[in-house]
């Protein structure tokens, strides 16, 4: 085995209830031939961490997430130990946190229709990213492009997921509108104005439309909402008031992409209006196989990662970390911490 001299023990950081944790020292990863260590440069934190940390993200009633919990699955990093001549230590690489059972009809389409899938620091125990090493199966790992910051890179994860429903789309151009400010709406609408879409972005108030202002995108507050008059709606919000809003304002045989998961069932949902408006509806989770794709975007400046990343904290000021993200009137939507 190639590898680098590491300490034996790491820290980590644990959810051990809701609204508690605690970075304690446990083992370094050991690794199999078929897996990599990487010793974690940055973290990424979104909605999904903001949701375990709660106790409110859905996993948890499908008993797919309990505490304690290691949390973290938007990560770029360095190889510290590697069997595959294709990753060598030291290559830097981002972390595809979907790792499906392999044998299952889902696993034969794609990761994230396995039933027994692991989410890398969010499903089924699988140890995140918030610590010093984080192991994962050699097929997860992706180089970084040359060039290209870790800082950066760990955009990465949350891009598949907006340049995967942005792909759904078979219309090919109009008006469309993103519901959802934050790190995946955003992507999808620089994904979609690279692609010639007029984008529209949704926004809840004046502080928020001030970040779209600032992004290059027309905010359309929650007065202005358009009415069956858009072709694409993106919802990237979760939230079932936002579910509805994508209903309401897409035409006649258009489309609604969902991004977005609530934390709560939606109590009504018109079915009778989808079939009479003839519109179509898909369901988006994660881009496994897009990776590459979102590499190159951000390399390539058409995802703007210098409107997205708004504070990068250190490992040992997670709180701060947690509570910038949780305020709704940061100047940008992603937090990253440094490892």
């Amino acid at each position: 085995m190639t590898n680098t001299k590491s300490a034996e023990t790491m820290k980590a950081l644990f959810i051990t209830a809701p609204q508690k944790w605690e970075i304690v020292e446990v083992p370094v990863p050991e690794i199999t031939y078929d897996e990599v260590l990487i010793r974690v440069g940055y973290v990424g934190l979104c909605g999904t961490d903001l949701e375990l940390l709660n106790g409110k993200h859905p996993y948890f009633s499908t008993s797919n997430a309990s505490f304690p919990m290691q949390i973290g699955h938007e990560m770029s990093g360095t190889i510290a130990q590697s069997t595959n001549a294709a990753l060598p230590v030291g290559t830097e690489v981002i972390m595809d946190p979907i790792v499906g059972c392999g044998i299952c009809a889902g696993c034969k389409n794609r990761a994230t229709w396995c039933q027994e899938r692991i989410e890398i620091g969010v499903r089924r125990g699988g140890p995140g990213a918030l610590a010093e090493f984080v192991k994962v199966p050699v097929g997860n790992a992706h180089p970084i492009p040359k060039g290209l910051a870790l800082r950066d890179a760990t955009l990465a994860e949350p891009a598949v997921t907006s340049i995967a429903g942005v792909s759904r789309i078979k219309a090919a151009g109009g008006r469309a509108l993103v519901i959802g400010d934050g790190t995946i709406g955003i992507i999808a609408a620089q994904v979609l104005a690279h692609r010639g879409w007029e984008v529209l972005i949704a926004v809840l108030g004046e502080r928020s439309a001030e970040r779209v202002r600032s992004l290059g995108f027309e905010p359309v507050m929650p007065d202005q909402m358009p009415s069956h008059s858009v072709n694409v709606v993106v919802e990237a919000a979760g939230t079932n008031r936002s579910i509805k809003s994508s209903f309401q304002a897409v035409c006649a045989g258009g489309e609604v992409v969902l991004l977005g998961v609530p934390d709560t069932p939606m109590e009504s949902f018109d079915v009778a209006d989808v079939v009479l408006r003839d519109l179509s509806i898909y369901g988006v989770l994660n881009g496994p196989g897009r990776y590459k794709e979102a590499l190159t975007l951000i390399s390539e400046g058409v995802i703007k990662s210098p409107k997205i990343i708004d504070q990068v904290f250190p490992f040992a000021q997670f709180g701060d970390a947690i509570a910038l993200l949780a305020n709704p009137d940061r100047k940008l939507p992603k937090v990253l911490v440094s490892m």
